[in-house]
This record gives structure tokens, sequence and C-alpha cells, in this order.
């Protein structure tokens, strides 16, 4: 008898832990409200930018700071 009543315990505390690990979630609070906010007011610049370069008049994509194209950089 005391022994299926330890069992029953045992069977009865994981499934209560269990449950406990599954409702666990992050709630919306005062603390995360500003990041969601921010998330769809932040505009991000993007990395690779459209540039003429300024030896042979070509448009290309880069995201260095150089305004020669990669040809004209080839010849020098």
């Amino acid at each position: 008898m005391a022994r299926n009543e330890e069992e029953t315990l045992k069977k009865k505390h994981a499934e209560e832990a269990l449950n406990r690990k599954a409702k666990a979630k992050i709630h919306a609070d005062v603390c995360t409200t500003p990041l969601k906010m921010a998330k769809g007011h932040i505009i991000k610049k993007p990395l690779v930018k459209r540039i003429i370069c300024d030896k042979c008049g070509k448009t290309f994509k880069t995201n260095s700071i150089k305004k020669i194209c990669f040809d004209c950089q080839r010849k020098k």
C-alpha cells in the first residue's frame, strides 16, 4: 500500500512539473513593451549601396566606401 501511494505521489508531482514547464512563457509587461514598440519604428540601413563609378560611369552595387568599380580597380 505504501509503495502504491509513493508511486502515485511521484506521478502526480511529475505531471505538475511538466505542466509548470509547459506554462512558462515570457509575459508582456512594462520591461518588454518598449522593445516590441521599437521593432516597428526602427528602420535599418541597407548594407549594400548602389554606386556610380567615377572613372567609367558604370552603376554597380557594393558594401565598401570606394567610388570606383571593380573593373577600374583591376586596371590600376
